[in-house]
């Protein structure tokens, strides 16, 4: 019950609040790298000559670019060794956290040019932290990086496989497999990649989302107050604080603030952030970083009376223990430059990944939902009747619904020639039901490597393995599973094993499914036609392949820029009649070198024996004609038996014939 409530929620949550996270996502991921590659297209404005008499003292620099700028400079951020151009902020409007923003050469306090693609990038920023939407889009995105801590440790317990300790379980991705496999695949594998990543996403951006968290984050990580030195003021995080109309005006002794800087940093300072109060009777800020700080953001702060220059408090990210240094560096750990360049570029791929979730989320939901509706239309022509010694018990396992879907349909088919049928998931069958029916269908899909589905968990947990006496019991089997999976149809083969110990007889061989192939589909109501004594439905007949020669391929579009385009010529060998528009089936199959590349990686044989639908070929005949994966780690090791029964068969392909037989050859034009 817990887990298909956590699934309930996952993909209720994940089709709404998903589309905001791969907003989220995306603009973060193009935030992230906002430095580099602004300095990559203006490098004319904000890079520098470093000159070796060393940039210009904070007063002389802000009497230089106020005096240009005619305004006042509220905040200073001044490189002094790489040559970087210095950001100077002026007097913000009445209401404004912040002023204009002017970039500067810190070495003659020439203001320079305006800097292409700052205003992209604020709007990033902007979609990032309120979808430009304000106070209200805050909170919007604030809720989705909660439900983002909520889709990592949910969709962690939902996939947890059975064999847990097998890493490529956990981490590989098959991309030979196809549909909705490849998608569940893609969803679940990038998803345990990106899960640490997106833990830390949302546990430190939740910190510029909600007042309750920033306050228990530092009761929990801060350090107590050192005796003596007054306590951090509380910061403003939105918007700009009220100005006292009283307040006297700010006098600045930029000389004396200098002197406690370079006293306070010594010789190894490589550059500050000065950031002064709005009026006087304030402190002011300086955060500095030293060339040896551990991280971009480590900063060591510095707070004094602009008018003096007095130190009042002086805070050394060395001197603080490692949850202050982890409180102080949460923007650094949120962009993931507290772990250095490397870290800066796994976090932004995992950024740039999060539309991923979103898309297959939705296309796993469409599926479910189409699947669904196929349900119910298959259950309104099922009528359940009473429970009787007669009743066949239809017992179905589904995670997307198709064998629910098969089981509806069977029990009509049942229903249809006279029979009472009870139609009952899985995971609601107790031992008492077992025992006190006498046919059943079993109609089961394995989820995944050899899993039950969610809802047959607990049945496979509580009722197989119990030493139940099952002799009166006869049943059919239809597993359904895929074959790109190594353990094909597992969960069903354990069932089957199951009840074959406990005595069950079964009426006629269990028919695998891959991939609700239609050919195995139609073996299966054909058996139960048998069965039932029916009327069989019409028998099913493999297609019949001949052997054709290609004895023309001109290319027809040369120097197109779009895919070729190929003329086709086939003979047959047997006199063969169609008419231009009909359908050619051809099977195609792998070609030799390819076939023997594969069978050389897994250490196997070419000349050795297997069998193909009762037929004996050579390993190589028989992988000719299967869908050989890129990657066959998960093969190795396996007899050669095992290889082609785990593999999927190559499937046909149907082209439209571009000649008549009596050209004596057959045509396709094929891109």
């Amino acid at each position: 019950m817990l887990k298909k409530t956590l699934f309930q929620l996952h993909w209720l949550f994940g089709i709404t609040a998903g589309l905001v996270l791969a907003v989220m996502g995306i603009t973060g991921a193009l935030y992230s790298f906002q430095d580099e590659l602004l300095g990559a297209f203006n490098a004319d404005v904000l890079r520098v000559e470093v000159r070796p008499e060393g940039v210009l003292p904070p007063a002389e620099l802000v009497r230089r670019v106020e005096a240009q700028q005619h305004d006042k400079v509220a905040m200073l951020w001044v490189d002094v060794r790489e040559g970087e151009a210095a950001r100077i902020f002026f007097t913000p409007a009445p209401g404004e956290r912040r002023g204009p923003l002017r970039y500067a050469d810190p070495y003659t306090g020439q203001l320079l040019g305006e800097v292409s693609g700052q205003g992209f990038f604020t709007l990033m920023l902007t979609l990032h932290r309120f979808l430009a939407m304000g106070d209200t889009g805050r909170q919007i995105t604030g809720a989705s990086t909660l439900l983002l801590v909520f889709f990592c440790l949910s969709g962690l317990y939902l996939r947890w496989p059975r064999n847990a300790t097998n890493w490529r379980t956990w981490l590989t991705l098959d991309w030979a497999k196809k549909g909705r496999a490849f998608n569940w695949d893609l969803h679940a594998v990038a998803g345990t990649w990106c899960l640490l990543f997106y833990l830390l996403f949302a546990l430190t951006g939740l910190f510029w989302s909600y007042e309750w968290y920033r306050e228990g984050l530092n009761r929990l990580l801060a350090d107590p107050p050192v005796a003596g030195q007054p306590q951090a003021q509380k910061a403003r995080r939105h918007g700009a604080a009220p100005i006292d109309p009283n307040a006297p005006a700010l006098n600045v002794d930029y000389d004396a603030l200098w002197a406690s800087l370079r006293n306070a940093a010594g010789p190894g300072l490589a550059s500050y952030n000065l950031r002064l109060p709005p009026v006087g009777g304030q402190p002011a800020n300086v955060f500095y970083l030293l060339d040896d700080a551990d991280h971009p953001r480590a900063f060591d702060t510095l707070v004094l009376d602009p008018a003096n220059g007095k130190v009042s408090r002086h805070e050394r990210y060395s001197d603080k223990s490692l949850k202050a240094q982890l409180l102080q560096s949460v923007y650094a750990l949120h962009v993931g430059e507290y772990f250095g360049l490397v870290g800066r570029i796994v976090l932004t791929l995992a950024s740039l990944a999060m539309p991923i979730f979103f898309v297959t989320g939705w296309l796993l939901y469409l599926d479910r939902r189409r699947k669904k509706r196929q349900v119910r239309a298959a259950r309104r022509h099922v009528t359940c009747d009473e429970v009787n010694s007669e009743s066949w018990l239809i017992g179905y396992a589904s995670q997307s619904g198709t064998a629910e879907q098969l089981a509806w349909h069977s029990a009509g088919q049942l229903q249809a020639a006279g029979l009472p049928v009870q139609v009952r998931a899985l995971g609601t069958l107790c031992e008492d039901d077992l025992r006190q029916a006498r046919r059943a269908l079993f109609v089961v899909s394995t989820f995944g490597d050899a899993d039950a589905p969610d809802s047959a968990r607990g049945f496979e947990r509580n009722v197989l393995g119990q030493p139940l006496s099952l002799q009166t019991l006869s049943y059919a089997l239809l597993a359904l599973g895929d074959r790109q999976y190594p353990q094909f149809c597992g969960f069903a083969r354990r069932l089957q094993a199951w009840l074959t110990e406990r005595g069950a007889r079964c009426a006629f061989s269990p028919i695998e499914v891959d991939n609700v192939d239609q050919a195995a589909l139609q073996q299966w109501h054909q058996a139960l036609a048998l069965l039932t004594g029916t009327a069989p439905v019409s028998a099913w007949q493999a297609p019949r392949f001949g052997n054709w020669s290609l004895i023309r391929r001109e290319l027809l579009n040369p120097g197109s820029q779009g895919h070729p385009v190929y003329l086709l010529g086939l003979q047959a060998q047997a006199p063969a009649v169609w008419e231009a528009g009909d359908l050619v089936e051809i099977l195609p199959l792998n070609g030799r070198p390819r076939v023997d590349a594969f069978i050389k990686s897994l250490g196997l044989e070419a000349d050795t024996q297997v069998q193909v639908e009762g037929v004996v070929e050579t390993l190589a005949q028989a992988l000719a004609g299967r869908q050989l994966p890129a990657v066959g780690e998960h093969l190795v090791g396996l007899h050669a038996q095992a290889v082609v029964d785990a593999l999927v068969p190559l499937g046909s392909r149907d082209y439209s014939i571009a000649s008549i037989a009596s050209d004596g050859v057959l045509e396709l034009i094929v891109r």
